[in-house]
């Protein structure tokens, strides 16, 4: 009898190195800056993770505590209520 060996698929995710956007401005996240604060926020008001805007961690997490700020301020909804 044939001995069978297992195979095991190992699955590798290329992963695409972006450049974070206040790296490149030299740039703090600001909760007073609403403008630049809702492209990362979703049509229904959640944060968007750092794999689909590109930002570093520092960042993400700088940018996630100015949002919530922000929304305590009124400056942002907390929910986007569908029309």
């Amino acid at each position: 009898m044939a001995r069978r060996t297992s195979t095991r698929r190992i699955r590798r995710r290329i992963i695409k190195p972006k450049d974070c956007p206040f790296c490149k401005l030299n740039e703090e996240p600001d909760f007073k800056d609403v403008e630049k604060i809702r492209h990362y926020i979703s049509e229904r008001g959640k944060i968007l993770p750092r794999t689909l805007t590109g930002i570093c961690q520092k960042h993400q997490l700088r940018l996630s505590r100015s949002i919530k700020q922000s929304r305590y301020m009124a400056l942002l909804p907390f929910v986007v209520r569908p029309v």
